[in-house]
């Protein structure tokens, strides 16, 4: 079989693949560490070694991957049409749409729902279309020291932290308590999701816009120095934090040490999900990973089905706070299987998702004028590849 790099008809497919892996270790995250877990006291040794491993092979690096790929999407909406003002304004209408599904996402089952955050980040992102490489790059650098400095200012200007809720017991209504808790503590988290849509604008430039098409070497070698960089990040923030919380720091405040530790977070989730993202281009070059591309090509609805089928069966079997992570696994898996099988029995029937459909018809009107603005679309990728 050949390794040739992944060809531009391949290229959405790729992505489809990413989204389909980041999506399921969303899913992965939420079961194992969203949902409450079980004192760590009844662990089994699997559960410890489960759970340890997974925190270092899963946890933030899926959300980094689908923070890059809402940024690239946004590249690829743009870069379909010879009209970038009517493009902006339909990706912008499609973002309010997301903002809706998000809201209503966050309010009936998950509080801690990435939709509408992402959009409303995206947003702001989309501003900077037309901006340099060298104007997104000090923006990411003023976000990453937005993040540094926020709490020495919430200090300096001696408001008071938000406090962690207490519940009642009620899930709808202690879920909507958590809602109002995470917005009002966004200021010192969202930058984190805002740095990644900013470094996901600028690979859009450099692999939808300009088609840069990188070689099996490259793709090893960002895969290689991706986990070596993840793992060194990781081992120093686990296993030399004391000697990082010693360090003298500027007066009172806590500004080098916190960002010494995100500096290492950010290499260990950057690096992971790097890794991740170049080993699946390369898989994809052999294999056609149908099964994570159907998941990608009904992300949107997949992620919200998660908390459809999770929370009733959580209320249902008080598993609230109960979740090991051996238990975690097995509901994992099942959902998962679940959602591979609707995916590929939906997609046999239908061109999009549910969510996605409904989306699009939002984005674009009825859909008959939904159905002509995409095969214009299609008209112009071929001419662009002619």
């Amino acid at each position: 079989m050949s390794s040739a790099p992944v060809q531009p008809h391949q290229r959405i497919q790729y992505l489809d693949v990413l989204r389909g892996f980041a999506i399921t270790g969303v899913l992965l995250a939420y079961v194992f560490w969203n949902l409450g877990t079980a004192p760590e006291s009844t662990y089994t040794a699997f559960d410890r070694g489960l759970d340890k491993t997974l925190l270092f092979l899963v946890d933030s690096k899926c959300y980094t991957l689908l923070a890059n790929l809402f940024a690239v999407g946004f590249v690829l909406h743009m870069n379909k049409t010879g009209d970038p003002a009517m493009s902006l304004y339909t990706y912008r209408r499609r973002l309010a749409g997301l903002m809706i599904i998000g809201l209503v996402h966050a309010l009936l089952l998950r509080n801690g729902d990435i939709l509408l955050p992402y959009a409303l980040l995206t947003l702001l992102v989309s501003f900077f279309y037309f901006a340099s490489n060298t104007t997104i790059i000090i923006a990411m650098v003023v976000t990453f020291f937005l993040q540094m400095f926020m709490p020495d200012i919430w200090n300096w200007l001696h408001l008071a932290f938000p406090q962690r809720p207490v519940t009642n017991g009620n899930y709808w209504v202690d879920n909507f308590i958590w809602v109002k808790y995470w917005y009002a503590t966004a200021v010192f988290y969202w930058e984190t999701t805002l740095f990644f849509l900013f470094s996901g604008l600028l690979l859009g430039r450099i692999f939808i816009r300009k088609k840069t098409k990188p070689g099996s070497k490259q793709l090893i070698s960002i895969a290689v120095i991706g986990v070596i960089l993840s793992s060194a990040s990781y081992y120093i923030l686990n296993f030399q934090g004391n000697a990082i919380g010693g360090l003298p720091d500027i007066g009172e405040t806590f500004l080098v040490r916190r960002t010494i530790y995100y500096l290492l977070w950010l290499f260990h989730s950057a690096g992971l999900a790097s890794a991740y993202a170049g080993l699946f281009y390369l898989l994809l070059t052999r294999f056609r990973l149908s099964t994570f591309a159907a998941l990608g090509r009904t992300s949107l609805s997949n992620y919200i089905l998660q908390a459809i089928i999770i929370v009733p069966v959580c209320l249902l079997f008080n598993l609230f706070d109960h979740i090991t992570p051996t238990s975690a696994l097995i509901m994992t898996a099942a959902i998962w299987i679940v959602q591979v099988v609707l995916s590929n029995w939906w997609l046999k029937h239908h061109r999009f998702g549910p969510l996605e459909w409904l989306l699009r018809r939002f984005t674009y009107g009825k859909t008959m004028a939904a159905e002509k603005i995409y095969k214009e679309e299609e008209l112009v990728a071929v001419a662009k590849r002619v």
